[in-house]
Formats: structure tokens, sequence, C-alpha cells
């Protein structure tokens, strides 16, 4: 059992005593680190009563900001994202801040609990030490090193009521890029989030390594399976051979220290037949085992450039060429992508393949595909895997934007354009996206009007803003989705034939998740990933049977969901069984015969469902309750429940 509430509160108010009141150095009552980092804001001059975090903001800050940490904010921002679909129920927001102290990203959630941590996690915001005295973020900078601050551990007393974890974050030359944050408002109990944290941490840190322009990437490991996953290592060579970079666990594993780049190569670091390094260059080697220097054996494997020399890229070129002009479209003008990672159907890797190339040769790339199937994770992928990932990655959905918002959101607006407009105008998505992607969400839902001047900017490569009359270049790739068939709507007469041909140079087609071969590994998957790298209880058979039998009209984000809530009723349970599941899944899954019980009475399907699941584990076991509860995944308490409303105690 952990502290108390109430003990831990008394015991942080005698350490402030001790150290702000008699000047004592409080050892044992609060973490070591706590201490230096109270020593560290009272040498910066900050008073406990200050007010410093909810200081206004000036607005040319953001942009600013946002400018100068653009390589940073788009590899962290996915794995934020992906780690508050997590923890966001629990009150989390989640931040990263640069080397300055200053907050470049958030995602917090919209509701009113939210409302202040969206007032600290303003872009711009400076959290530092010496801004905002001891805080998660800002220890972490100072120290270099995992941080957890809770309640009155903070400098502050405005700040007080928060508690947080943080990161750090390394650049491929092993130096401090930033800090990776969770915050919530504070309940006094433990945070238990430096290990998922640091699982984020590790794959954001991967994402910086792979915007390196290296000829050859190697990840290594001890264990085979951790290969490709954020716990590997990971090196970046040259087409010499010479080190461009490496995360942190390359250079433990390896002895390397910061900035060590230009003491090591491949010869130097690995001991290795001599043409290892050249053909795996060639693209002739995808997996080895390699010694280290000091002798240590790994499982390694290799990931060659795209192009690595003048020559290559040439070659590369010619290649890309004849792949797109003799690609395979099946009938209908659509190929099929998976946007999964590492889960793809057995035909889906080819037609990726084609997409990606057709993208980096910025030819457009439309996605159809039903609701949840994945499209914007696809075009994200598309994205990150091009020479436009350090750019930024705009999203518009266009069936969200009130008609008479439309355009100005699309191309921004000059001073004075209409009424409300804000002064000195504001930027569009189209201009927010200059260098990078842009996403058309929906495309199919755009206004007739609206799709002409589209058609234009794609035309002529440039557009004016709201009442302005400067001609301003567009510089982004497309990436158009839709759930619609886009050549029935142009039969109809409601989406224009010359751009349905401009948006679509490949078409990529996403299965349904009832349709792809692939679905329990990407259950497993979505499992894992749900999981936030922490263990937990696994799918029963008798569960996965009815995840694999179901429909999923909301595919892959409604199986998502499903696992999420799964694993919140199975919490402490060995596994997850029929009793996890919600009950549209197990009515349907039962078949006519459960549908017509379900027409007599809302729940006789999930009774009989689990009757005959409980009747089958207890014969299985003989009757023994205490083996029937293990194989079910459930408490001893929870089956003799189940028995007694079954009739069966």
């Amino acid at each position: 059992m952990g502290e108390s509430v109430m003990a831990f509160g008394k015991r942080v108010q005698l350490a402030r005593r001790h150290f702000f009141e008699e000047g004592k150095r409080p050892v044992g009552l609060v973490p070591e680190g706590v201490i230096r980092s109270w020593e560290r804001s009272r040498e910066l001059g900050l008073a406990t009563a200050d007010r410093r975090v909810f200081n206004p903001i000036a607005r040319h800050e953001k942009s600013l900001v946002e400018e100068r940490n653009r390589s940073l904010i788009t590899c962290a921002l996915p794995e934020m994202e992906r780690l508050h679909q997590s923890l966001g129920q629990g009150g989390w927001a989640l931040a990263c801040i640069d080397t300055q102290g200053v907050v470049v990203s958030a995602v917090c959630g919209s509701s009113a609990e939210f409302r202040v941590l969206n007032s600290i996690f303003q872009v711009g915001r400076n959290l530092s030490e010496a801004a905002v005295g001891t805080n998660g973020p800002g220890s972490a900078l100072a120290e270099a090193r995992p941080v957890v601050v809770r309640a009155a551990e903070h400098f502050l007393d405005e700040v007080q009521p928060f508690s947080c974890a943080a990161v750090p974050l390394f650049d491929p030359s092993g130096r401090l890029a930033g800090v990776l944050d969770a915050t919530r408002m504070n309940d006094g109990e433990p945070l238990a989030l430096l290990e998922v944290l640091g699982t984020a941490a590790r794959a954001i840190e991967k994402g910086l390594l792979a915007e390196m322009s290296g000829a050859l990437t190697l990840g290594f490991h001890y264990r085979r399976d951790l290969l490709g996953t954020p716990f590997e290592g990971l090196v970046v060579f040259d087409e010499e051979g010479g080190l461009l970079g490496a995360n942190q666990t390359a250079r433990q594993l390896l002895g390397l220290g910061c900035g060590d780049e230009k003491e090591g190569g491949f010869e130097q670091l690995f001991d290795c037949p001599p043409d290892m390094f050249r053909r795996a260059l060639a693209g002739r080697l995808e997996s080895a085992v390699v010694h280290s220097d000091g002798g240590l054996r790994f499982e390694a494997r290799f990931q060659a450039a795209r192009a690595g020399s003048v020559l290559a890229r040439l070659r590369e070129g010619v290649q890309r060429i004849h792949a797109l002009a003799s690609s395979a479209v099946p009938a209908g003008g659509c190929v099929t992508a998976d946007p999964g990672d590492g889960v793809l159907d057995p035909v889906a890797g080819h037609v990726l393949h084609v997409a990606r190339r057709a993208f980096e040769r910025d030819i457009p790339v439309l996605i159809n595909g039903e609701t949840g199937t994945g499209k914007e994770v696809l075009a994200r992928r598309l994205h990150a895997d091009s020479s436009r990932a350090g750019g930024p990655f705009v999203a518009i959905n266009c069936s969200s934007l009130p008609a008479g918002l439309i355009e100005s959101e699309f191309f921004g607006y000059e001073d004075g354009a209409f009424t409300g407009a804000r002064r000195g105008g504001a930027q569009g998505k189209f201009e927010m996206a200059r260098g990078g992607t842009l996403f058309l969400d929906e495309i199919g839902d755009m206004p007739l009007d609206l799709q002409g001047r589209l058609l234009r900017v794609l035309q002529e490569r440039c557009f004016t803003r709201l009442a302005g009359a400067r001609l301003i270049p567009f510089d982004a790739r497309i990436v158009a989705a839709t759930h619609r068939r886009l050549d029935t709507l142009v039969a109809e007469g409601r989406f224009r034939e010359d751009l349905y041909y401009r948006i679509k140079g490949v078409g990529v087609c996403l299965p349904a998740l009832r349709e792809r071969g692939d679905r329990a590994a990407l259950i497993e998957a979505l499992l894992a990933q749900e999981r936030g790298g922490q263990g937990g209880p696994v799918l029963s058979a008798e569960a996965l049977r009815v995840l694999m039998s179901y429909r999923w009209p909301g595919n892959i984000r409604q199986l998502g969901h499903v696992l999420r809530l799964a694993l919140t009723l199975a919490e402490g349970e060995v596994e997850i069984g029929l009793q996890h599941l919600p009950e549209e899944l197990l009515m349907e899954v039962a078949g006519p015969a459960g549908r017509s019980a379900t027409a007599r009475g809302g729940d006789v399907c999930l009774r009989d469902i689990e009757l005959e699941a409980v009747r089958a584990a207890m014969a299985r076991n003989g009757g023994n309750v205490s083996a029937t509860a293990r194989s079910l995944g459930v408490a001893r308490a929870t089956l003799y429940r189940k028995l007694r409303l079954l009739g069966l105690a």
C-alpha cells in the first residue's frame, strides 16, 4: 500500500517549514531532486508567493516558437496524441517543452476540467525553473533526468494544485532536445507514469533520428523481438560509414558519450565482415548478427536510405518512374493500403510502397475508406515517410466547417475583411502548410463553389487571402480523403470532374476492418498500444472469437474504444472475458437465436452467452471454482456472483 494522502501532505508541509521558514535542509522528507530544485529556485530570486504561471503570452511568440521547434513538434505530436488517448480520461494533459523551458506543443482535453491546464500549456509559456521554480518539466530540464513533482513539492504556491511527471528528450547527438511532460490536478496519489512517458520519449527520439539525411540506419538489441520498437538501439551512418547520430539506448550499449560521432564509425563500433556495410548500404542485407567492438552480440536490422549518393538518387528517380508507370492498379482505379504500424494485409505492402513513391514525387494521393479505417493515420504516415517530414502536417475536415467560414479557414483573411475579423488578419490552412503536407479530410463534402477555387489554387500554385490582393505561393503536398464514391458524385454533378482528376493522382482504398485478413494481429497490436507499454490482462479465446466475428461498423476507431473499455473493466484480472465486452458485440455475434432473444428481452442474449461461457469453463475444470475463475480471468468473488445470478451457485 502506498503512503496516504494525509501523510504525504503533512510530510511535504513539514519539509517546506524546515526549508522556507527555518533555513534547514529537509533531508528524508522530500526527494533530493526536489530539495536541489528548491535551492536553485531560491538562488534565482523567486518567492513562493510569486504569480508567474498564468501571465499572458504575446501572440507573435507562438509562431516564433513553433518555427524554431518544427522538427521536435513533428516528431512529438503524434506520440502525444497517441498517449493522450490512454491518459486523457484520467485528467492528464501532455506537453512538449524545448530546451529553453518553453511549451512548443500540448495535447489537453476540451472539457471544463482541462480549462486551467489549457491555460498553463499555451504554446510560448516558459516553464523553466528560472521562470516558475520547481516543476516537472523545468526540473527535468535542469537535471536531464526523469522527474516527478507533486502538489506542495512545487516551489510556487500557485501551482501546488497540480502533479506532474516529466522525462527528458535527447537529440541524435546525445544532447538534450527538450522534455515530455504529463500533468493533472493533484489527487494526492503517487504517480507511476515515468515508464509510459519514457517509452513515448524513445519513440520521439526515434523520429528525430529518422529525420537525419543518413545513408544507412542500423537498429540493434539483444532480443530480436524488440527490433523495430522504441526499445532498440539506433545508429545512423553516412555513405562512408561515418556515425551521424545515435539514440540513448545505442549510446548506452556501445559506450558512446554525447558528441562522440567524430570519433567513431561503422568499422570502429562493430566488429563485422568488411563487406557487411557495403551490402547493407546497397539494400542487399536486411538483418544480421553484429558484434560490438567490445565483443557484445546483437541482433540487427538494416534500413538503407532512399537515396544515398548522387548516382543512387538518379537511379532511384528512374526506378520510381518505372514503378509508377508499371504498377498494376485494380479495376476501378483503387489500390489497397493499411495505415497500421507494422500490421499489413498481404497486398498492402506493395501498394503502400506505390503510394509513398507517388507522394514523394508530389503526385496527389486520394484515400477512400469507411469511417474509422484510419485515413488520417495513413496521411500522416505518408507525410512522415517523405522528404517533407520536417514541415508541418495541416489537416482540414471539409465537412465540419460552417459554410461561411470555409474560405477564410482555407485561405486566411486580411485586416477588416469582415465584422469580427482579427486585427492584422490571419493565416489560412493553405498558408500554414507551407513546406509540408495539406490533408483535406472528407473532401467529398466540400461545397461546389469552393471546389472551383481549390482547383484554381492547385493549378496556379498561388492564392490570395480574403479581401487581399497579394499573391501567396502555395507550397504543400496534397492528400485528400473521403468515405464517399467521388466518381458517383461526379456523375451526379455534385463534385467537379476536373478537381476529381486533379486530386486523384493515386487512389488508395482502405479496407474495412471486417474485410481484413490480419484482424487478429491488429487486435493484439491495438491492445498492446492501449496498455501503453504496461502489463495487463490478455484476451481470452472466447473474447477474441467475438472480436473476430463482429462486423465493426466503426472499424479501427470503434475497435480501439472497445479494447480501451475492456482493459478498464478487466483491471486487476488475468484475462479479458466476455463479461468485459460491450453488449452489442455479444448480441450480434450470438446469431439469430440471440437476436430473437434480444427482441424478447433486452439482456437475455448477454445472459445466455455468459451462462454458456461459465458452464463450459466449470465443465473444463471439473466444477473447481478457483480453477474456473482463473481460466475466465475473473476473481473468485466475481465468479460466485455470476453463478448466483445465473442460478448455478
